[in-house]
């Protein structure tokens, strides 16, 4: 597992309805099975809702930017144009690191 820690935003993307709640969204049980699985994996350091946008915020462990942004493009909401990954780039926490 990589040591290396990258800062990702992932924005709501067309195919959103904004009407729904994340959990109705269509495809939301395959993202979320992906998600998990990044998750077990140690890929996922930690993920959260950014208010009152309502983009993530994730933190993974990866060797690169572009390891980042090829793992994320198998999201299936990805795929499917419900979410958007947007900006990348590698962090040095000084303060409250993410566990190993």
């Amino acid at each position: 597992m990589s040591t290396r820690l990258f800062a990702a935003f992932v924005h709501r993307a067309g195919a959103w309805d904004p009407s729904r709640p994340p959990q109705e969204q269509a495809g939301f049980a395959d993202h979320a099975k992906f998600v998990a699985g990044l998750e077990s994996s140690g890929f996922i350091a930690q993920a959260g809702l950014m208010q009152p946008s309502n983009d993530v915020l994730f933190i993974f462990r990866a060797d690169s930017e572009e390891a980042v942004r090829r793992r994320m493009a198998d999201d299936p909401w990805q795929k499917d144009g419900h979410a958007i990954l947007g900006r990348v780039e590698e962090v040095s926490f000084r303060i409250g690191a993410p566990g190993g």
